[in-house]
């Protein structure tokens, strides 16, 4: 991709000008571009989204702009439903779709799809997914059911089942070590505190446990031969899983990122989720299953 990336400060002098022309005179792109970053979501004044080109910013105030010019369609397709009752929705996310609004657009990712597709529902966003993952997402639909399955969440009481492919075997183990977000890093990259060069910094390293144990032929059967393993995080940190396979020095298959061996997609899957219903009580288990890997 090409994302390109700007954040200025109005200046005095720039006040009385259109959205689009301030974007561009400050940006170098063209107007045209400048109404289409607007149009897809990628341009923030304040920190919020405007998507009205005509607006005009006082002095003082940053504008961010994002622009890719690859960005593909908005998508459209059906997203598979998983769970649903009055209160929750549980799907099956798409590989390659990020689950919300990223820096250039805030119509192509699930969240977006979802409202489209589902324009009755008011959703509630407890966890994410990479956007190479592919697997369940959790939302409440009402908001009585959100602090209950936010609390969920946050406990750790619940069972996050994840499937991924590697290059060569590995043993079951425990992975009890810290992950932060590497400063500077662009795009954005984890890291173990352990892992990191000693002039690295790390920004807000939290505490991940994440327990790693080869499939079962049961488990994987149908799939693409490999090197499988379940992984189950008791923590929810960004890129978990992944930052703890390369901290193990078994980066997951396509993660090219994080140094895995190249491949055509990521080969991580949220497969199953067991919790207690935020109403009810009674226990939910979820599966998507992972199809996207079928031989």
């Amino acid at each position: 991709m090409t994302l390109r990336k700007w954040t200025f400060t109005v200046g005095p002098d720039e006040g009385g000008l259109r959205l689009d022309q301030l974007i561009a005179e400050r940006t170098g792109i063209s107007r045209r571009a400048a109404r289409e970053a607007l149009k897809l979501g990628g341009v923030q004044v304040d920190r919020k989204r405007v998507k009205v080109a005509s607006k005009q910013v006082k002095p003082g105030i940053e504008v961010r702009v994002a622009s890719d010019p690859d960005l593909p369609p908005v998508p459209d397709m059906p997203i598979p439903i998983v769970f649903e009752d009055a209160w929750v929705l549980a799907v099956d996310k798409p590989a390659g779709l990020p689950t919300q609004g990223t820096w250039a657009s805030d119509r192509h990712d699930l969240l977006a799809l979802l409202k489209t597709q589902r324009p009755d529902l008011r959703l509630f966003l407890q966890h994410r997914l990479d956007q190479g993952t592919s697997g369940l997402l959790v939302f409440a639909k009402d908001p009585k059911a959100n602090p209950g399955l936010s609390a969920a969440f946050a406990s750790r009481e619940l069972e996050k089942l994840y499937l991924a492919r590697l290059s060569e075997p590995l043993e079951a183990c425990t992975v009890n070590a810290a992950v932060g977000r590497i400063r500077g890093a662009d795009p954005g990259r984890f890291g173990c505190t352990e892992d990191v060069a000693a002039d690295t910094q790390l920004i807000e390293p939290r505490s991940a446990r994440t327990d790693f144990r080869p499939a079962t032929p049961e488990e994987t059967a149908g799939l693409v031969p490999g090197h499988w393993v379940v992984a189950r995080i008791h923590t929810g940190r960004t890129h978990q899983i992944r930052v703890h396979l390369v901290h193990l020095g078994h980066p997951i298959l396509g993660d090219g990122l994080y140094g895995g061996a190249p491949s055509d997609r990521l080969w991580l899957h949220a497969w199953r989720l067991g919790l207690k219903h935020p109403i009810t009580g009674e226990p939910l288990q979820l599966e998507a299953p992972p199809t996207r890997f079928l031989a």
